[in-house]
Formats: structure tokens, sequence, C-alpha cells
């Protein structure tokens, strides 16, 4: 197995390629062999022992025929069975001369055929003289049916050989299907078990980064083309952990930098607009009100910064406690009303007539609420209705926000809780540095919760979150 890892995956196809087509290639070989051997023994039976086996048929026909002749002669006297015995002798020659001709090797087993013979007829032998056979011919009979049984038992000899070698050739040919059928389902199922489980690494290692998890490395599982990938993959991911690093680094240090100095401008936009320095007229009052708002949300950017960098840095510190779900709403809406104001959208919110418990950090739910709802109205047309809900089974409670927003295509819903993502529609229109909705997942996670959007173009969007009733945070 160490040597198969080692293997790229040309060299595993070609090795199991080339022990398929071997194993076929000697079947088939086995197979041509016996099939030509087969045939050299049919051709043998064909046209050696059938061909002799009919010639000694015949060649006997003639000696039965001159043997029946020889005692129609001594009993009868009939001259017309000379006739037939000359005849018969005459056929008798010329099938035996033909015979050797086309098979030699019986000239010796065959030789006292050819010898020179007379037959006495004596028409005048009494008693069963008459009926007594010829001994020459009696002779030459014995000779041929010997020959014809030692035909016969060579062709059942051919035949049973062939009978077995058949059988034998079968079961080969059998086996050989078996083999190249075991060889080539057993090792397509084998290299796509060792390609998905590499290709199946590198998958996890894509997919959990596509979540916006932190980058992991993958198994190395092959010494192939995959495992190239997957050193490739963890050579990237090991760069994005060095790169996320420096990054969240680089956050905290510049929002610890940019405090102290922002604190100082607001201090003294404060000042001047209270009149410490000299009357303000209605001009310059509007500029400081600028510049206090532009400081007040470059303080809120900050402090979001400030808590995804907290957020990577350590684990999530919660302090869970009993609360009441349906006044953390009600709470959460009390604060965002000024910003709901501004913008003439409207805050509805139907308080549940009875409390509903629920274990967690108020503070941080709050937080996710902020986001939630801030979003909303952030999105919301001027004018619009946000509305906010909260409902309670056994098992869980599930908070909802619905704006009338320009909504989120669907290939978007996973992307936008991830660090630093903004929508492409709303990127040049809205403010924002894409962190309220991952600080909201990384709360709604710790808590073993699940936070989710329903959204369509044109049509609002409505995120939800639902928290364990009796939590276990993590």
């Amino acid at each position: 197995m160490p040597l198969i890892r080692k293997l790229n995956i040309a060299a595993k196809l070609l090795i199991w390629t080339g022990m398929l087509t071997a194993v076929f290639f000697a079947t088939t070989a086995y197979l041509l062999h016996q099939v030509q051997r087969d045939a050299e023994v049919s051709n043998r039976i064909a046209t050696v022992n059938h061909d002799i086996d009919s010639a000694i048929q015949r060649m006997l026909e003639r000696l039965y025929s001159i043997q029946d002749n020889i005692r129609r002669y001594r009993i009868m006297g009939n001259e017309e069975a000379v006739t037939f015995i000359i005849e018969d002798l005459t056929r008798f020659g010329e099938i035996l001369n033909e015979t050797l001709e086309k098979h030699p090797g019986y000239t010796e087993e065959w030789e006292e055929l050819n010898r020179e013979f007379e037959i006495t007829l004596d028409p005048d032998k009494s008693g069963n003289d008459r009926l007594s056979p010829d001994l020459t011919i009696l002779e030459w009979t014995n000779i041929l049916e010997q020959s014809l049984l030692d035909n016969q038992a060579d062709m059942e000899i051919d035949l049973t050989a062939l009978h077995n070698d058949g059988q034998r050739a079968a079961d080969i040919g059998l086996y050989g299907l078996i083999a190249c059928l075991t060889l080539g389902i057993g090792g397509s199922l084998t290299l796509a078990f060792l390609l998905n489980r590499s290709l199946g690494e590198v998958r996890r290692g894509i997919r959990e980064l596509g979540t916006g998890a932190p980058p992991r490395d993958v198994r190395v599982l092959s010494g192939d083309e995959l495992g190239e990938l997957a050193l490739a993959f963890n050579a990237m991911a090991a760069r994005l952990r060095r790169e996320e690093a420096m990054r969240s680094d680089f956050v905290a240090m510049l929002s610890h930098e940019i405090r102290t100095p922002l604190t100082s401008i607001r201090e003294a936009v404060d000042l001047i607009g209270s009149g410490a320095f000299g009357e303000v007229n209605e001009k310059q009052q509007h500029f400081l009100s600028i510049a206090e708002k532009e400081t007040v949300r470059l303080s809120e950017l900050l402090s979001r910064l400030m808590t995804v960098s907290r957020m990577d840095s350590e684990e999530l510190q919660l302090s869970p406690e009993q609360v009441d779900a349906s006044a953390l709403v009600a709470s959460t809406l009390e604060r965002l009303q000024p910003a709901a104001e501004a913008k003439r959208i409207t805050l509805h919110y139907r308080q549940a007539p009875t409390p509903l418990p629920l274990t967690c950090d108020p503070g941080h739910i709050q937080q996710v609420l902020l986001n939630l709802i801030g979003n909303a109205i952030k999105f919301s047309p001027d004018g619009t209705t946000v509305e906010a809900s909260v409902s309670a089974d056994e098992t869980a409670v599930t908070f909802c926000v619905h704006d009338n927003g320009p909504g989120i295509p669907e290939e978007e819903h996973d992307r936008i809780f991830h660090k630093y993502y903004r929508e492409p529609g709303v990127r040049e229109s809205v403010d924002g540095a894409g962190l309220g909705l991952s600080i909201a997942k990384r709360i709604v996670d710790g808590h073993n919760g699940r936070l989710w959007i329903e959204s369509t173009p044109d049509h609002g969007s409505t995120f939800c979150f639902s928290l364990p009733a009796n939590n276990a945070m993590r």
C-alpha cells in the first residue's frame, strides 16, 4: 500500500489496465491454443479415423459377400457365383489400394492383404465342408476386424480427450472471466475509493473554507496528483492563516491607536460646540454636528473591529443567565428608536403576553439583535416598516427581523455571514464594513444556535436565529 500511495494516477491506471489485459490475453491465448488442438483432433477423427472406418467397413462387406458366394458355389455349383467372387475381389483390391495410398501407415499392418493368394472352389465337397469359410478370406476378415476395433478405440480415446479438453477450456474461460470481472470491478472500486478519499479531503477543506471557517490543513493520503493538490491546499491554508493573523493584529493595533486621537477629536468638537471658546453661529454648529456624527460612526466601527479581533484571538466568553426573550427584544427596539425615527421607519413589535424564558448571555444576544435590527433600519427605504418577532416552543426560542429592503439573491445567502463581505448590490450605496452579521453568527454559534436568512430580490429580507430553550453553551 505505501508503494501504491507514491504512484501517480496514470501509473495506477496503467498497472490496473495491465493486470486486466494480462489476464484477458492469457485466457484468450489458452482458449485459442485449445481450440487449435481440438480442431486438429477433430480433423484427424474426420479425415483419418472416419475414413479408415468407412474403408474397412466396405472391404469387410466385400469379404462377407465373397464368403457367401463361395458357399453358394459349393452348394449349388452356380457359375454366376464365381463371377460375383471375382468382382468382389477386384473391388476389394481397389478399395485396399486407395486406402493405403491415403493412409500408408497401414501398409505393414495390412501386409497379409497384399500377398498373392488363391481360392479353391470345389463344388464336390459334401456335408459341413460346404459351409466352412475360406481360410484366406477368414484371415483377411480377422485382420480387418481387428483394425476396425483398433481404429474405433483410437476414435474413442480422441473423443474422450476432446471432451475433457473442451470441459477444461470452459473452466479456464469461466475462471478467466471471473478474474477479469474481479479485477475490473474490484480495481475500479479500489481506484475510485483511493481517488475519492484523497479528493474528499480536498473537497472537505474547500467546503469548510467556503463557510468562512478558519482554514485547516487536510490529510495528504497519496503521492499522486491529488496528493500534490492536498499539499498545495495546505500551503494555501497556512498562508491564509498567516494573513488572517496579520490582518487581525493590524486591525487590533489600528483600532487601539486610532481610539485615543478620535476621543480627543470628539472632546474638542464637544468643547467648541458648547461655546467654551466663544459663540458658535448656526453654520458653524451645522458643521460641528456633522463632525460629531462622523466621530460617532468611527467609534462604532472601531468597536466592531475590536469585537471581531477579540473573538478571533480568544474563545468567546459567555455569562449565561435566565432572561425574558420578549423583554430583550423590546429593550433593543427602544435603543434603536431614534435611528428609526431619523428615517421615518416604523418599528413594529407585538410583545408576547407572557414572559418567554431563555438561558443566554443577554449582553451578547442583545448585540445580535442590535446588529440585525440596525441592518434592517439601514437597508430599508424611508417611510417603511421593520418588524421584529419572537416565538418559543418546547425546544427553542426563535427571533426574527423582517425589513423591506432590496433583498439578497440566494447565491449570496451564505457569503453575507463572512467577515468583511458585503453584498455587491449595496456596496456603493450603504456604508458599512461587513462585520455585523459575522459577529452575530459567531455569538449565535457560541450559544449552540442557528442563524439564517430568508430573502429574495425586491421582496425584503428576514433574518432569524434560534437558541435552545435549555442552553448548554460552549
